[in-house]
Formats: structure tokens, sequence, C-alpha cells
């Protein structure tokens, strides 16, 4: 027998000793104060056991157990605010953090819509309509489609937007130019506001991405948005049970 053997076999009953656990007790020092050390044990469990009085000095362990857990509760209020008041204001941060955050690339996103029309603005002077082949052809790289007129275009391109590649449209409105940019990839989160001195409009979440519809301030760009909108079907696995959702809130919020 070996010493794992020994102990598991002591374990099970203490006061069970086979020969083999005897041989193996007398020639094994570790073991035996092993042996020695586990009785001991189980001595003093069933002599509690069979002890129906408690100790003598159990009633005031109780008492003084009492009294500590009356101070403990007492001052835990306050330490639990105060836990609760750090916890808050770390919580307040976090979200005033990452809320500063989104709203900072929320304007770095409209800011660079803006920023590519007016880099690209020789476009908007264009007067020729583009073929709808051209346009289709612009879209099939993306693996996009049109199902249905958007308008008359001026203008379709495939165009670097930020870090990505997306379509740039131009559209003839009203009042002017309006140019649709239909961008993959990027995640407003909801409807972004597109302003300045010379351009008015919008940027649409999409299942996909986003949209920007921008024209000249005073140009009715809810028509032409839900046109694109709903005609825009971008790859296989893009639905657009949520870019057709967003059209109303465009147009409620445009004809504001």
């Amino acid at each position: 027998m070996n010493c794992l053997e020994f102990r598991r076999e002591l374990l099970q009953d203490p006061y069970a000793a086979t020969e083999a656990q005897l041989e193996h007790e007398a020639t094994c020092k570790e073991c035996a104060r092993f042996s020695q050390r586990t009785r001991a044990r189980e001595a003093a469990l069933r002599d509690l056991l069979h002890s129906p009085a408690p100790p003598p000095e159990l009633a005031e362990r109780i008492r003084l157990a009492a009294r500590i857990q009356q101070r403990a509760d007492r001052r835990r209020p306050f330490w639990l605010a105060a836990v609760a008041s750090v916890m808050l204001a770390v919580t307040l941060s976090m979200v005033s953090l990452y809320a500063d955050r989104m709203d900072r690339s929320h304007m770095a996103l409209a800011q660079s819509v803006i920023d590519h029309i007016e880099d690209e603005a020789t476009h908007l002077h264009v007067s020729e309509t583009t073929p709808v082949a051209r346009v289709q052809e612009v879209f099939a790289r993306f693996g996009a489609t049109l199902n249905g007129r958007i308008g008359e275009v001026a203008f379709a391109a495939e165009c670097l937007m930020r870090n990505r590649t997306g379509i740039h449209l131009v559209l003839k409105g009203r009042q002017g130019p309006v140019t649709v940019l239909l961008m993959p990839g990027e995640r407003p989160g909801r409807v972004l506001p597109v302003r300045n001195a010379h351009f008015d409009g919008e940027i649409l979440p999409t299942d996909w991405g986003a949209v920007a519809v921008v024209g000249e301030p005073g140009e009715r760009i809810a028509p032409l948005a839900r046109h694109v909108t709903l005609a825009v079907r971008w790859g296989s696995n893009a639905p657009a049970s949520r870019l057709e959702r967003s059209v109303p809130h465009l147009a409620s919020r445009i004809a504001l």
C-alpha cells in the first residue's frame, strides 16, 4: 500500500484499520503523523456530537457577536452612501466622457461631409445628365442596386470619404444641386444635422452605414431623400427596412 491509498482509506473511516494500513503506518512516519491528527479530529467531532450541553462561553460569544453586528449596521449606511457616491461620480464621468466622444465623432462626420462637398465643388456645376447605366455601374461596384429612379443625376462616382470608399451623387434640386453621399461603414447612431452658411441637410443612419443628403438652404430635401432611401439596396445582406423607417423622420425634420 502506498501513501495515497493509505490516506484515502483513512479518511473514509479513521478507526477502521486493515492489516495493510497498520503495516504502512508502522513503516511511514509521515502517514503515522497524518493518522494521529486525523483520528484526533475525528474523536473531537464525535465528542461534540454526543455532548448536548453547549460550552459555557457560548452565550457570551453570541452577545458579543450581536453587539459587533449592531455597531457595523450603524456604520454601514455611511459607508454605503460614500461608496454609492463614488460609484455614481465615476459612472457619470464615464457617461460624460462617452457622450463627449460621441458628440465629437458626430461633429467630425458632419464636418467631413461638408469638407467633401467643398473639395468636390466642381461637380456641383455639372449641367449634363448622367446616364442610368453609368449610375448603375457605380452602384454595382459595391454590390448595391437602384430599384427605381432617384431623380435627375448630374454626377455619379466612387469617392473616398474619410477612411472608406462610398458613392458620391449630385442630383438636380429645385434650389440647386443636391449632394447625396452613401457612406458604408459609418455608424452615426442617430440623424445628424449638416449645416453651414452654404449647405443644409441631414445624415441618416442605415443598416449598412449612413446616407448624407445636403442641398442649398431652402431646398426641399425630403422628397429627394425619400426617393434615394427607398430606391437603394446595399448589397445582398443589407435590408432596407431601417433605411425606409428613417424617411418619415428625415422628411418631418427637414420640412420644419
